[in-house]
């Protein structure tokens, strides 16, 4: 490994395990726009022969050392995909997403809430929406997992990883209140039911209370003591907040389903691909959950990239499909 920062031994493992796993070597960058999360840029995702592994100026210490040791399991894991020949991604094409922002304008239309914004709004909403599924859904499995992987992997990293879930969990939960009467109900909490099922999973596996969005997130905390015949009550099912609890719940019980909890328990070679394939079923089962199974499909790197790339000209082909105009 080249690297020129200071790092915990914790970490050296890490890392020296990983790079002797996979045959390769990664390397360590401090970036100034680097976001809170870090970026990963490995071989098997981008066209390239390096894997490097990037953080931000404003994270040190432990705090620095968790972001990159979640950035290594997510590169072990698609490096262990890769050599079994099965590393894939979630892309779309044209035809994928006028199918998703279709389905999305209807939704728009449905929604008390949207059908009466302008038409010049509701276009803009269709891509913003389908193209912010797809970078949660993408992200969040993986995320999980490699969070899961590191408190099992490097309990010294504990206090760092829960301050950092803490933080993030604020921050995701509440990033899309200010546009919560711009969008359809559902995306709002189907995209916030993601997250809920993160934190709750991870408080569990880490037994860690302060994780639990019911206690961490101010908007959830009055479902906490709620008993039955109170959540079945008209006041709290219109409730965007408990309709989040209610899918998310779904979804944690989907990540029990697969026994995510046993599977990371002992992380070692001989479990890394299952951990992986647990990564796509994840995604598998919440799409079907959520009902967008035809916006996205699961294809190669390059497939991917190249959508990214193309997909000012796949929402205008959209455009046209659903309006006749652009």
């Amino acid at each position: 490994m080249e690297n020129k920062y200071e790092i915990s031994s914790s970490l050296q493992s890490l890392l020296d395990h990983i790079e002797e796993h996979l045959g390769t070597t990664i390397h360590l960058t401090r970036k100034q726009e680097a976001p809170r999360k870090g970026i990963l840029l490995d071989q098997y995702t981008i066209a390239g022969s390096r894997n490097v592994i990037a953080f931000s100026n404003q994270q040190i210490g432990m705090l620095k050392d968790f972001v990159i040791a979640q950035n290594a399991i997510k590169l072990l894991l698609r490096g262990v995909a890769a050599k079994n020949g099965n590393y894939k991604v979630l892309s779309f094409d044209a035809k994928s997403a006028t199918a998703g922002m279709e389905q999305i304008y209807l939704d728009v239309l449905k929604d008390e809430k949207t059908r009466h914004l302008d038409f010049w709004i509701k276009k803009k909403l269709m891509f913003y929406l389908y193209m912010l599924f797809h970078e949660s859904i993408i992200e969040l499995p993986w995320t999980l997992l490699s969070n899961v992987v590191v408190a099992k992997l490097c309990p010294v990293m504990r206090n760092a990883q829960v301050y950092y879930l803490m933080k993030e969990s604020m921050r995701d939960m509440h990033d899309l209140v200010s546009f919560k009467d711009y969008i359809p109900r559902r995306y709002f909490v189907m995209h916030n039911g993601m997250f809920f099922a993160r934190d709750l999973m991870l408080g569990e596996v880490m037994s860690e209370m302060k994780l639990n969005p019911m206690i961490n997130i101010p908007e959830l905390k009055k479902f906490k003591n709620l008993n039955l015949m109170e959540m079945l009550t008209h006041r709290w099912q219109k409730n965007p907040w408990y309709q989040t609890k209610l899918v998310g719940d779904a979804m944690v019980n989907i990540l029990k389903e697969l026994k995510v909890a046993s599977v990371c328990e002992h992380p070692r070679p001989e479990t890394y691909y299952q951990i992986y394939q647990v990564g796509e079923e994840i995604t598998n089962r919440w799409i079907r959950l959520m009902q967008i199974e035809k916006y996205y499909f699961w294809d190669t790197p390059a497939h991917q990239a190249a959508a990214l790339k193309n997909q000012e000209e796949y929402e205008k082909e959209a455009r046209m499909a659903i309006f006749g105009e652009v």
